[in-house]
């Protein structure tokens, strides 16, 4: 009986058909194509911690800094809420026989 080994990759738009190319000359083949959609968390209000520390100190000042510094103008970066799609490509190969 035949056995197969399976992965699911995403690839970066504008490179499916080289990386495609490179799975198949390593011996794998495309089963399938699905979306992948994810909803872009909401950022959290609490200071850019996740769960808010008292007694902190210095230390708490220097993660509130650091938060500060990402903020939101990250150019393309999604709307926290929005919704995003990519593409997952399943590829399978052959096993071996035991």
């Amino acid at each position: 009986m035949q056995r197969w080994e399976y992965r699911a990759v995403a690839f970066a738009e504008g490179q499916y058909t080289a990386m495609l190319n490179q799975y198949a000359a390593e011996g794998w083949e495309l089963v399938a194509v699905a979306p992948d959609v994810r909803t872009v968390p909401q950022r959290k209000d609490s200071g850019g911690l996740g769960v808010p520390i008292p007694g902190l100190g210095k230390l708490g000042q220097a993660a509130q800094a650091v938060s500060n510094l990402g903020g939101t103008d990250v150019p393309d970066a999604p709307e926290p809420g929005s919704v995003s799609t990519t593409f997952l490509w399943v590829l399978r190969r052959p096993l071996e026989p035991d």
